[in-house]
């Protein structure tokens, strides 16, 4: 059971509603679980809500790539409703289900191309020590220009925020919510 309530509209002062309906405009409805505990601080739901916006509609790196650093980030810090939120969103950004199957294994699977392995290994290392060896680092690079390897990087860290938020608050899976 969630440590916190999920709030709804009608549970924030009037003049704060607003951004509830921001937040059901950008995520739509129902709301997520995660959501609606961070609604019981309106006003950071608000920012954190832009810079999630903005990390999932206004970067340039591929999808996929998010998608595959996010899985890790999951898997990594076993995170169920991470890992099974965005099993979903990579399958719909082109990730292939038995890619994700073999993430923990992904050096070894088949399944990857360097490119994918590049990402996985910075978001395996970044979440579970905080720092990646220059050799992780120099594969991000060879595979991406500055630009999209910085927003590997903020992508990966957003979400590794994200499961130190759903962790410690024990938010579980809605239950209208199904893992394609």
């Amino acid at each position: 059971m969630a440590r916190v309530p999920f709030a709804t509209r009608d549970d924030l002062p009037e003049h704060e509603r607003p951004i509830y309906d921001r937040l059901e405009q950008s995520r739509g409805k129902p709301v997520g679980h995660i959501w609606r505990a961070l609604a019981n601080a309106p006003n950071l739901l608000d920012k954190i809500l832009a810079y999630a916006d903005e990390l999932r509609q206004g970067t340039t790196i591929d999808k996929r790539y998010r998608e595959l650093g996010v899985m890790m980030v999951g898997l990594v810090t076993k995170s169920a409703y991470e890992f099974d939120h965005h099993w979903n969103a990579a399958l719909k950004a082109g990730v292939r289900r038995e890619q994700l199957e073999a993430l923990g294994d992904y050096a070894a699977s088949p399944h990857f191309d360097d490119k994918e392995r590049a990402v996985l290994a910075f978001a395996q290392e970044s979440t579970a020590n905080g720092e990646v060896s220059d050799a992780t680092w120099d594969a991000v690079r060879r595979h991406f220009d500055q630009r999209e390897a910085m927003e590997l990087v903020l992508t990966v860290a957003w979400y590794n925020n994200v499961v130190r938020i759903l962790l410690p608050l024990r938010i579980e899976h809605e239950d209208w919510f199904r893992r394609m």
